[in-house]
């Protein structure tokens, strides 16, 4: 699977940072271009601001890919290659891609306001495994709250762009300092554990079994 480019956080207004995303397009990657033999943890091993989180889930090689959308400007993509397989996930066990972002960042969002504003998510992906994928929205502050969404990759082994909408959370403010108070995570894998309740397609306390619902195991397969 390859992530190329997510270039937005849309709003109305001329604010500070129209992108909340830094290095969307997978340009940067001073740790270096390849990593492989991911089996556990969260951490950096590329392309800069994402970050891997693996749980027991197969293995993977990570790296920035100059496989990218045709035509729309991009010379980079984040490329997760899974090399070895784990087609029944424990329960705990997931793949995750995510960026954290500071609460300093965020302050014009006005969150825990009336005000609070919608944020727009607009991404290029390929994958050779079509289905259902998530993408988790986790708000880190006094009350820990979540937002989920589901995006369907269509064709295999295709670029395609997704586009998402989430609504802003009137009920809590971000913190305003330079810990990740926004996480906004990729899914690729899920146990049961972050899949056994009702996706949270609105803002809610975190709840562990509603933050993946349906999300297909990318790990199954060493296709993929």
């Amino acid at each position: 699977m390859a992530i190329s480019k997510i270039p937005s956080a849309g709003f109305q207004d001329n604010v500070k940072f129209r992108n909340i995303i830094i290095n969307g397009g997978m340009d940067l990657a001073q740790r270096g271009t390849s990593t492989s033999g991911i089996t556990d943890g969260i951490t950096y091993h590329t392309v800069d601001r994402m970050k891997t989180q693996v749980v027991t889930a197969g293995t993977w090689t990570q790296s920035q890919s100059t496989d990218v959308p045709t035509g729309q400007g991009f010379a980079k993509s984040l490329k997760m290659d899974c090399t070895t397989a784990d087609a029944s996930l424990g329960a705990d066990d997931l793949v995750i891609v995510r960026q954290d972002i500071e609460g300093q960042n965020l302050q014009y969002l006005k969150y825990g306001t009336s005000n609070a504003e919608s944020i727009t998510m607009s991404w290029w992906v390929k994958s050779s495994k079509t289905g259902t994928y998530i993408i988790w929205l986790y708000h880190d502050g006094t009350s820990n709250r979540q937002i989920s969404k589901s995006y369907t990759i269509n064709s295999a082994d295709t670029w395609e762009k997704k586009t998402i909408t989430f609504a802003g959370d009137t009920a809590q403010a971000f913190a305003n300092d330079n810990d990740g108070r926004l996480r906004m995570y990729f899914f690729l894998a899920a146990g049961s554990n972050s899949q056994s309740g009702t996706l949270a397609t609105s803002w809610e306390d975190y709840v562990k079994a509603n933050r993946a619902v349906g999300q297909v195991n990318l790990a199954d397969s060493t296709s993929n």
